[in-house]
C-alpha cells in the first residue's frame, strides 16, 4: 500500500466536491501534516502535471505544478504554478482576477483536487498560489487529460455534420477522450447528441485522423459560440491508434514547452521571518 492509498483508506468520507459535483468513492484530506508530505511526494521527482480550472469557466488548462517549503514555518507552504492557455498572458490575468482556482492532478489509480487561492506574481509567468485547506481523493479511473491546442503548431480540424455538411473549426483543446471546439464562420446547426465525424490534420507531424464523435455540450463565452464532443470507438482500431498518437505529440510539445519556460526559473529562497513576504501580503490588502 502506497501512501496516497493510506490516506484514502483512513481519511473520512465525501458526497460532492468543492463545485457541487456528486462523488462517489472519494474521500477527503484535512489534516495539514498529511496535505504537506502528500504533495511533497507528488511534486518530489520535478515539475507534476496538471489540470487547472479558474473560478467557474469551464476550461481546463494543461500545467505543471512545482512546490516550495518556506523553511522553519511548519504548515507553511507555496504553490507555484505556471499556466499556459491559448494565450499564456491572458491565462495569467484570469488567475489572478479569478476567487478560486480548482487544480487536479491524476495517478495510475487516484485522482485528487484541490482549491487554492492567487497570492502574488514571482517571475514572468509563475505564480504563487496559497496551500489548500483540503485535497479530495477519488479512486476513480484515471481522468483524460486535456492539452491546449497552440495555433503555431500548423494542427487543424474540421467537422462534418451527420447531414455531409463539412466546415472548418478551431481546436481549443483535445484529450484522447474528446475535443473542445469553436465553430469558423456561420453557425452550424448542432444539437446536444447529435453525431459527427472529426478530421484532423497535422502535416508537420505527419498525423492525419478521422473519428466519429457525439456533441455533449454546446456553451456561449462572451457571445462567442464553443462545443464539446466526445469521441465514439467501438473498437481499438487504427482510428484510436491514429488518435493517441496525436494527443501523445500534442502532450509532449506542452511538455517541451514548460521544460523551457522553467528551465531558468529557481524558487526564491526564504527564511522564517522574511519581512519582505509580509510587507507585500499587507499592500496588497490595501489595493
Amino acid at each position: 500500500m502506497d501512501y496516497i492509498d493510506f490516506l484514502y483508506q483512513s481519511s473520512p468520507k465525501i458526497s460532492e466536491n468543492m463545485v457541487g459535483e456528486r462523488l462517489e468513492d472519494a474521500v477527503v484530506c484535512s489534516e495539514q501534516k498529511n496535505l504537506t508530505q502528500l504533495l511533497t511526494l507528488m511534486t518530489m521527482e520535478g515539475d507534476f502535471p496538471i489540470n487547472v480550472r479558474i473560478g467557474n469557466q469551464i476550461f481546463d488548462y494543461h500545467s505543471f505544478l512545482k512546490l516550495d517549503m518556506i523553511s522553519g514555518d511548519v504548515g507553511v507552504t507555496n504553490l507555484y504554478l505556471i499556466i499556459d492557455a491559448l494565450d499564456p498572458a491572458i491565462g495569467n490575468i484570469r488567475i489572478r482576477k479569478s476567487d478560486s482556482v480548482m487544480i487536479r492532478m491524476c495517478t495510475k489509480r487516484h485522482n485528487l483536487e484541490f482549491r487554492v487561492n492567487y497570492l502574488e506574481l514571482v517571475k514572468r509567468n509563475v505564480l504563487k498560489l496559497s496551500f489548500p485547506e483540503q485535497i479530495i481523493i477519488r479512486t476513480e479511473k484515471r481522468e483524460s487529460i486535456r492539452v491546449s491546442v497552440d495555433k503555431s503548431w500548423g494542427f487543424t480540424g474540421s467537422i462534418t455534420r451527420k447531414a455531409g455538411i463539412t466546415f472548418p473549426v478551431k481546436l481549443i483543446n483535445i484529450s484522447s477522450g474528446g475535443l473542445f471546439f469553436q465553430p469558423v464562420g456561420e453557425l452550424p446547426s448542432i444539437m446536444d447528441g447529435g453525431e459527427i465525424e472529426c478530421h484532423f490534420k497535422w502535416k508537420s507531424q505527419n498525423i492525419r485522423c478521422d473519428t466519429q464523435a457525439t456533441i455533449i455540450e454546446r456553451t456561449s463565452i462572451d457571445e462567442v459560440v464553443y462545443y464539446r464532443c466526445r469521441f465514439i470507438f467501438e473498437q481499438y482500431d487504427s482510428a484510436m491508434r491514429d488518435l493517441e498518437a496525436l494527443v501523445a505529440t500534442a502532450q509532449l510539445l506542452q511538455i517541451q514547452r514548460r521544460r523551457e519556460l522553467f528551465k531558468d526559473f529557481k524558487t526564491p529562497s526564504k527564511t522564517k521571518g522574511d519581512g519582505k513576504a509580509k510587507g507585500d501580503k499587507k499592500k496588497r490588502k490595501k489595493t
